[in-house]
């Protein structure tokens, strides 16, 4: 590896990301703004007198910020950076903070793997869809307040960044799209690692430290940072896990870290997601696929027909319809989506023979690893959907950030903007006839590379090509690309 690719080699750049403090002011000022948008989003859900169902979608502060900002922005820091926005969360700072001085305990081996996130994701549609918990700042606020009181709690009972694990969907799907990244976090020489007797990296005793100042010097016991998702570096081969926060790069004795450019994808291997990440993925696929479609009339009411019409035949009304829609499209409704890839592969499973006979017995079909491999091939393809989101998101909304500086409220915009209309309306940024090539262009490097990730997956371990599988992959990736193409022509192209 040359060193002309280290990022760490480079002048100002590499002693920018050596140096604690940058990645520290950014944590404190990322915690203010958290603390800022509870803050104005507190006690403000609509406007007395005004109509309007939610006025303060886009104008209130904390909405904003959070809604718009933060969620949209960390799509594009994650498909640049991978987990890079963990380092600066300041939510796992501050759970990470906490931890060092708790009672450290081992999260129990029940609440290890991705089902409790992906049951907070399921928690938070469904909030989303029964309380419109995107739409009212003090909604948006309540959250953010549990959110920093969960990090406190679980930092004070657990060890490292409990939260992170446990109840932040966001770092799951970071971790997803971390594989695809373009940036890596990896040794230099393998070998220097094996021969260090200190490991310094990993290590986690606690450290004393003196600080002096003449003749008077004081001492005191502090634990070392260590790495807060407990990676040793010489073990890491994907960017699945690795947050970038840079603490082996600063305890290493060797200067054995680097961080270096790659191809991008180049993490999709052809053994497939786990068990647990496969359902994450599930439920991330239904859920962002129904958001992507809810600007076609028609692919939406088909994705909620069914849910629709059982709480139709029961008799339930909204309460009862929309926990059956976040069941639907976050668990069927995916696995609708696999089904045309997976009966592909099924297909080529099946053995002919002559006369009759029964062959010796095949192996077990095992449709678990499958899903993972379908899982991995479509994960290219799903995050640049969630970059279009994010880039339609951005342009539609982004000119209302200065209205949102002068009034944090929202209440004199939204009156200004709506009721007086003393102010036009924020227009977007770039036309829709050039967005809607934009558009097709990032579905189409995302369907390239999904592509390309079928004939990665269709490789078995005794180094043949599974025909199936490679079949089954390329009809998963053309199914998804049909629907996102169809939504984006819909929307864009026929207006």
């Amino acid at each position: 590896m040359s060193t002309t690719n280290n990022l760490l080699d480079i002048p100002v750049i590499g002693p920018l990301l050596r140096s604690p403090w940058p990645w520290r002011l950014l944590r404190f000022g990322m915690l203010v703004l958290l603390l800022a948008m509870a803050a104005y989003g507190w006690h403000q859900h609509a406007i007395p007198g005004v109509p309007a169902r939610d006025p303060l979608m886009y104008t209130n502060f904390a909405n904003y910020f959070f809604w718009v900002l933060w969620m949209m922005g960390v799509v594009f820091v994650a498909a640049l950076f991978g987990r890079a926005w963990c380092t600066v969360c300041p939510l796992g700072w501050l759970n990470g903070l906490v931890s060092r001085c708790g009672l450290r305990r081992e999260l129990p081996g029940w609440l290890r793997g991705f089902l409790p996130v992906t049951l907070v994701l399921v928690a938070l549609q469904l909030a989303v869809y029964l309380l419109a918990l995107h739409r009212f700042p003090d909604y948006t606020a309540i959250l953010l307040v549990w959110m920093i009181l969960l990090a406190v709690l679980l930092g004070l009972v657990f060890q490292r960044r409990s939260f992170c694990l446990l109840l932040c969907p966001a770092g799951t799907v970071f971790g997803l799209y971390a594989r695809l990244a373009p940036l890596e976090l990896r040794v230099k020489d393998a070998a220097v690692c094996s021969g260090c007797a200190a490991k310094p990296c990993i290590a986690t005793a606690p450290l004393v430290k003196r600080a002096a100042l003449g003749s008077q010097a004081v001492q005191w016991r502090a634990r070392p940072e260590g790495c807060p998702v407990a990676l040793v570096p010489a073990e890491i081969r994907d960017n699945a896990a690795c947050t970038l926060c840079l603490n082996c790069v600063r305890s290493c004795c060797n200067d054995n870290i680097r961080i270096s450019a790659r191809r991008f994808g180049a993490d999709l291997a052809r053994h497939g997601l786990g068990a647990g990440e496969s359902l994450f993925f599930l439920v991330l696929l239904g859920l962002l696929t129904a958001n992507f479609a809810k600007v076609h009339v028609t692919l939406r009411e088909a994705i909620f027909w069914l849910p629709e019409r059982i709480a139709q035949l029961l008799g339930w009304g909204a309460g009862g319809f929309y926990p059956l829609a976040v069941l639907w499209v976050a668990l069927l409704f995916p696995l609708l989506l696999l089904l045309p890839g997976t009966i592909t592969w099924l297909v080529a499973q099946v053995k002919v023979t002559e006369g009759g006979e029964s062959g010796a017995p095949g192996e077990r079909l095992r449709l678990g690893p499958v899903l993972g491999r379908q899982a991995m091939v479509l994960l290219p393809l799903v995050m640049t959907a969630h970059v279009v989101l994010a880039l339609v998101k951005f342009n539609a909304k982004l000119g209302y950030l200065p209205l949102v500086l002068q009034d944090p409220s929202g209440v004199k915009s939204y009156l200004a903007l709506s009721v007086m209309r003393t102010l036009p309306a924020p227009g977007v940024l770039i036309s829709l006839d050039l967005l809607k090539w934009l558009l097709v262009a990032v579905l189409a490097i995302g369907m390239g590379v999904s592509l390309r990730a079928c004939v990665k997956i269709a490789v078995t371990s005794d180094g043949r090509r599974d025909l199936g599988l490679l079949a089954g992959g390329i009809v998963s990736v053309l199914v998804l690309s049909a629907f996102y193409g169809a939504v984006v022509f819909e929307w864009l192209f026929v207006r």
